[in-house]
């Protein structure tokens, strides 16, 4: 959230004057289900499953990480067992579960988050937010623009 500055304003508090923001981003999106939550992040740090569900996490306003776990390469079907929506179109607001080989993911598979699809005269681009993505090694955030392949899954965020 955010706040209108009051540094200039004589309020009597040191109070917010107006309440948070709420991005659409934050609110619930229809026809997505809500599986097994966690109050910690389920990833290991300086994992790509770990920066996945902190974007979920931070996406989500701070509510709750998904409770799921295993290889990347097999968190569409933990996510399943757990409750979760998975799709296996192009969806933003999602941990894309990326198979080995695919988009250069390695034998254990890859995840990042789906910040933005979009369509293009050539196809559809997902604009991902990762860490340990290729040529970056674990602990380092970054993103790049990618092009949808057949064989992904989207774990979705509701």
């Amino acid at each position: 959230g955010g706040y209108v500055t009051d540094a200039m304003l004589d309020t009597g508090s040191n109070d917010p004057v107006v309440p948070p923001c709420e991005t659409e981003s934050m609110r619930l999106t229809a026809g997505r289900a809500v599986g097994r939550k966690a109050q910690n992040n389920p990833g290991r740090d300086g994992t790509d499953m770990w920066a996945a569900f902190e974007k979920w996490y931070f996406v989500s306003g701070k509510q709750f990480y998904p409770a799921i776990g295993g290889a990347p390469k097999d968190l569409a079907s933990a996510a399943r067992s757990s409750g979760w929506s998975v799709a296996g179109d192009p969806q933003s607001r999602a941990i894309v579960v990326i198979p080995p080989g695919v988009l250069d993911a390695p034998a254990a598979g890859h995840v990042a988050w789906v910040d933005t699809v979009s369509k293009r005269a050539d196809g559809t681009y997902l604009r991902l937010t990762e860490m340990g993505g290729p040529g970056m090694g674990p602990g380092t955030w970054s993103a790049r623009d990618v092009k949808a392949q057949k064989g992904l899954s989207y774990v979705l965020l509701p």
